[in-house]
């Protein structure tokens, strides 16, 4: 073979893995925890938790929410981006990365998504 077609056939194959890996990573999805499974082990996963707003507090680039289940309670720290209307006994689904701060474990929320309970 000449070395043009297999440089065309590399970079097809390499083209269609990306895509592949993207296309993977658009997909899954993280894994529900319980408040109380959280443990220092986890510092610096992702991690996704449902609560209700039990508490929210404002301020100029942050909310910060205190959140509990069955379980437990941890605070999630969301850097604002536009207008954002979370309200007291709210249930939301948050993602992102478990983190320390004060020896108390927190999230650095990426997502955040609003449920509805039936």
């Amino acid at each position: 073979m000449k070395d043009n077609t297999l440089l065309k056939i590399s970079l097809c194959c390499t083209l269609l893995g990306i895509l592949v890996i993207l296309f993977i990573v658009e997909n899954s999805e993280i894994p529900e925890s319980n408040i109380s499974n959280l443990t220092k082990d986890n510092l610096g996963t992702t991690v996704s938790v449902s609560g209700k707003i039990t508490r929210i507090t404002e301020t100029p680039g942050l909310l910060i929410l205190d959140l509990s289940d069955s379980t437990g309670k941890i605070t999630a720290i969301i850097f604002k981006e536009g207008n954002m209307t979370l309200q007291k006994n709210q249930i939301v689904t948050i993602e992102g990365k478990l983190i320390e701060y004060e020896d108390k474990l927190e999230i650095q929320a990426n997502i955040l998504k609003i449920r509805k309970w039936t």
